[in-house]
């Protein structure tokens, strides 16, 4: 958001995705399979692009986008809560 308006007088458009985790080979085949198929994820970005869209979320992430700092921090101690044990 930040860059956005350094460069809006420039000839620089700058857009934001926010992406969910995407079922990707990254790292190796099968280590991202929970995540957004990336065939429709990859069109979902598209789409927005096409549509002139800013900032581009798909999936969880459009909400995400429009979050407040509370809904932040609160969203991100759900998620350490329910993934503390893959971690710890």
């Amino acid at each position: 958001m930040s860059l956005r308006h350094q460069l809006s007088n420039t000839a620089v458009e700058v857009i934001e995705v926010a992406p969910p985790a995407v079922n990707t080979d990254l790292g190796g085949a099968g280590l991202n399979i929970q995540g957004e198929p990336l065939d429709a994820f990859a069109d979902g970005i598209f789409k927005g692009l096409k549509e002139g869209k800013k900032e581009i979320g798909y999936g969880t992430f459009v909400s995400r986008l429009r979050m407040s700092r509370d809904e932040i921090d609160k969203y991100t101690e759900n998620l350490y809560e329910a993934t503390k044990s893959l971690i710890e």
